[in-house]
Formats: structure tokens, C-alpha cells, sequence
């Protein structure tokens, strides 16, 4: 019975919070992720983080920055690739309210990419091959969020639902003649995602609102 009346208890608690948790005009939105993946099976490992912070212009809307860096390394058959990113850009995000501290979001991110990469093949050959890339990505991110508590929101989101980029890359092959340029190509990719595999496609994550 005691136990009961705790749990009631918490759970009007819980929800009176949620209640009064708005996004409201001043406030500031902080995100961010932070991945580590290593399998001994295909000798690759890989390290990504990302953090996202804007504001609230007005209630419902908000505007902000975003960056990334990740590092990864495969090695295979007696050779390795090393690939870095580094990304900067900006997003606008949108909420409609669903009733209940649900909101459907919507969110339109603008970033610049710049990827090195490392390989060295055959090392009984010494082949090396060197790669830079530049490019910009427009992506649109659908995804539900429910205010957990009045600073924090709980979301699902889609982030490969719809993406445009453009990428210049150059490669070096360590040998090639003397005197032969290295190879340059530009390449355009458009996708909308709406294979039977959608589903596989959803993250979790969290969002924290700072301020009164």
C-alpha cells in the first residue's frame, strides 16, 4: 500500500514538472553524442562526437550551431585506412506541439565537411594513397521529442530521411609517374530514404533547455 501511494505520488510529481516544461523565447537548446565502436572481427575502430547548441528565438523555433569530429581505421590484408572529418555548420528546428509534452520536430541542417584520408596498401609495395575532400551536406531531420522534465526532452528522431551534398575530392597515389596530376573529381549526391529498412534509421537522443 505504501509503496503504491510513493509510486502515485511520483508519477504526479513527475508530470507536474513535465507540465511546465515549454519552449519558450530566451531559452537555450544544448545537445550532443559521443560514440566509440572497436571490432577485433574486422580490425576497424572508430570515434565520432558531435554537439549542437542554439537558441530559442522565439517559442517553438530555434536557431544554432553544430559541429562534429570522428576518426576511424580498418586494417585488412596487410594494409590500413585512416579517414578524419571535421564538420561545422548551422540548423533551424521546429516544434508542433502534439498535446500531452509531445512535439513533432523538425529540423534543416546546413554543413561544411572537410575528410583527410590515410591509406597505405600492400605494405610489401609501399603504396601509399592520400585523399582530401570539401563539401557541403542540407539534410532534413523529422523526429518526435517529449519533455521529460522541464529541462530536458527526450527525442526519436530520422536523421537519414533526406539529404543533398556536394563534395570536391582529390586523391594522390603515392605511385604514380612523375609528373602525372593527381586525380580530381566533383561528385552530387541526392537521397530520400524511404526503403523497407526505414525503421533501422531511428535514433534516441537528448536535448537539454538552459535558462528560466
Amino acid at each position: 500500500m505504501k509503496t503504491r501511494i510513493l509510486l502515485s505520488v511520483a508519477i504526479f510529481f513527475f508530470a507536474t514538472i513535465a507540465a511546465n516544461a515549454q519552449i519558450t523565447e530566451g531559452k537555450y537548446l544544448l545537445g550532443g553524442s559521443f560514440n566509440y565502436y572497436n571490432s577485433t572481427a574486422s580490425n576497424s575502430n572508430s570515434i565520432n562526437t558531435v554537439i549542437q547548441f542554439g537558441k530559442v528565438i522565439k517559442e517553438n523555433t530555434v536557431v544554432g550551431v553544430i559541429g562534429s569530429v570522428s576518426a576511424s581505421k580498418n586494417t585488412f590484408a596487410g594494409s590500413h585506412y585512416s579517414i578524419y572529418n571535421y564538420s561545422a555548420g548551422v540548423f533551424y528546428r521546429k516544434y508542433k506541439p502534439l498535446g500531452k509534452n509531445f512535439y513533432f520536430l523538425q529540423e534543416a541542417d546546413a554543413v561544411f565537411q572537410h575528410t583527410r584520408g590515410f591509406g597505405n596498401y600492400f605494405d610489401n609495395v609501399g603504396q601509399s594513397l592520400y585523399a582530401n575532400s570539401n563539401g557541403g551536406v542540407l539534410s532534413y531531420i523529422p523526429g518526435i521529442s517529449y519533455a521529460a522534465t522541464k529541462h530536458m526532452q527526450i527525442e526519436l528522431t530520422m536523421p537519414n530521411l533526406a539529404t543533398v551534398s556536394f563534395t570536391n575530392i582529390k586523391t594522390v597515389n603515392s605511385r604514380l609517374p612523375q609528373g602525372v596530376s593527381p586525380q580530381k573529381a566533383n561528385t552530387f549526391y541526392a537521397n530520400v530514404n524511404l526503403n523497407s529498412n526505414l525503421l533501422n534509421n531511428f535514433g534516441i537522443g537528448f536535448k537539454f533547455l538552459l535558462g528560466k
